[in-house]
């Protein structure tokens, strides 16, 4: 029987996919090689109705097959997400280009295989089938296993200059996402269809990579690049001036240059930014009233979805239960964008210290406040004057940064 409804689900498939009208998208998944069962697959991308990025449409999984079909709308590239019946975690995560046709996406262990229309083309093949990326990728993908193989004394002994964990893949791990921008930057430069342009623009995460490659000082090179950034997506809008995923992707980039221009700017040394906030039982919160209270601070940014955030509550814990009685006060700020999810979360975690968050995910007035782009994210701060001592402390940096202090 299962067999039968098996075949039954492809043959479905292949019927609907057979023709997709003009304006209307169809997405056939096969996910049957994996050796984990999937539950739902999930479109995500830029949602028009709701002028945000979002879920756009899902599909139950049966027997390892789903379809997801509808209408265009607008041309834009989107994330499929393949999930578990009890995780938020995606088994596979596949990257093309939304528009009128056929998209056939396949799973597999550690890897995807899409195959789509002319936009996905020139949006992720170009560069995802290109032999000197396809290469460069293999070999950072090599040396990252290496890497995650040795013993916690090895990776210690990687750091850069300012004290954090490093693979030890110095400029190569920027050169598959050098390449990647160096291709997509040949179309949305040149190219007659400012739809092309835009596709391929929107799909060049290494453009920052590129800029690493390119200067003797990254952060200047980085600045750079982020000023250039935002010029293309200006042109695009000029390009088409009434697509709102443009208009969209164009304050985006702003906005994370606004955040990286901010994040930068509270630098160790320098005095922390105070906030107000309500805990999780709803109580209001300010963070200088804790700092008067306790010798030390320790400012984290987290959120329930966030896979390596939770990894480090646990350490987190103990460096609290070793340290609070000392003067040593941890606040989180959760970036969750549903209530339900982060008392959960919390209650999961089982948190001892000030719980904090606005439902407003990286919206939040205190992301903002600090230029927060990226989880997690955390200031161990000096409670007298507000002084930050370190930041993005994890694992067995923040317990040498908590017995230097207590030596003292």
């Amino acid at each position: 029987m299962k067999n039968i409804r098996a075949c039954a689900v492809a043959a479905c498939m292949l019927l609907l996919g057979a023709c997709a009208p003009n304006g209307e998208y169809q997405i056939r998944i096969d996910a049957s090689a994996l050796a984990d069962t999937a539950s739902s697959a999930v479109l995500y991308g830029f949602v028009p109705a709701d002028e945000d990025f979002g879920e756009i449409a899902a599909a139950e999984v049966l027997e390892g097959y789903a379809v997801i079909e509808g209408q265009v709308g607008y041309i834009r590239n989107v994330s499929l997400d393949l999930l578990p019946a009890d995780s938020n975690y995606p088994l596979g995560r596949a990257e093309f280009v939304l528009e009128p046709g056929v998209t056939k996406v396949v799973f597999l262990d550690g890897s995807t295989d899409v195959e789509g229309g002319e936009y996905t083309q020139i949006a992720y093949d170009s560069w995802r089938r290109d032999p000197g990326y396809r290469a460069a990728d293999e070999k950072a993908r090599k040396r990252r296993a290496a890497y995650v193989a040795l013993s916690e004394e090895e990776k210690d002994a990687l750091r850069d200059e300012s004290g954090n964990r490093t693979t030890g893949l110095g400029k190569d791990a920027y050169r598959p996402g050098s390449i990647q921008s160096r291709i997509l930057r040949k179309t949305y430069t040149a190219h007659e269809d400012p739809i092309a342009r835009f596709v391929a623009l929107d799909a060049d995460r290494g453009w920052s990579a590129r800029a690493q490659l390119l200067g003797d000082d990254p952060k200047e090179a980085f600045a750079r690049a982020f000023v250039e950034q935002i010029e293309f997506h200006e042109a695009m809008e000029r390009a088409l001036p009434e697509n709102p995923v443009v208009a969209f992707a164009a304050n985006r980039i702003r906005d994370s240059h606004q955040r990286y221009l901010t994040s930068s700017a509270i630098a160790i040394g320098t005095t922390i930014k105070d906030f107000h906030a309500d805990s999780i039982d709803g109580q209001p919160f300010r963070l200088k009233n804790v700092l008067a209270d306790n010798e030390y601070v320790l400012v984290e940014f987290w959120a329930s979805w966030c896979g390596p955030c939770r990894a480090e509550i646990p350490h987190m814990k103990e460096a609290y239960e070793k340290h609070r009685d000392s003067g040593f006060e941890i606040v989180s700020v959760s970036l969750d964008e549903e209530l339900e999810d982060w008392q959960e979360a919390s209650a999961e975690e089982e948190i001892p210290w000030i719980d904090t968050g606005d439902q407003k995910g990286f919206d939040s007035d205190v992301a903002k406040l600090y230029g927060v782009a990226g989880i997690p994210a955390n200031y161990l701060v000096k409670g007298a004057d507000g002084e930050i001592l370190d930041r993005n402390l994890r694992q067995k940096r923040l317990d040498e940064k908590l017995a230097e202090l207590y030596r003292r």
